[in-house]
């Protein structure tokens, strides 16, 4: 007879799995800013360490123009690695009023 995992017990699974896919993909674009002169700003949950079941990867992209499209590329495709949803966005694209908003409360990869 197995156990009846709970809602609360699967959410905390996923919160955790969740956390531990973060840093991997922290660790990961980090490595990839500094091989190719850029930066990533993470913001939201994983930035603040509040991670829920529901969270995605929030960042954006900085660096240079000829190298934006893959540096996006390249988050896509580590949080796809994870099973972790992105939130892509970049400098170039962004309004002021959003980099604003978020300055201060990013974490800066690079």
């Amino acid at each position: 007879m197995s156990a009846v995992v709970t809602v609360s017990e699967r959410k905390a699974r996923e919160t955790e799995r969740l956390r531990k896919a973060a840093a991997s993909i922290v660790a990961e674009l980090t490595g990839y800013a500094a091989a190719h002169h850029g930066r990533y700003l993470v913001f939201g949950s994983v930035a603040t360490g509040a991670i829920r079941p529901d969270s995605d990867f929030d960042v954006v992209v900085d660096f240079p123009e000829d190298a934006e499209r893959a540096a996006i590329a390249e988050v896509e495709t580590v949080c796809a690695k994870y099973g972790v949803p992105a939130d892509v966005h970049s400098t170039s694209t962004s309004g002021p009023s959003f980099l604003k908003r978020i300055s201060g409360h990013w974490r800066e990869l690079k």
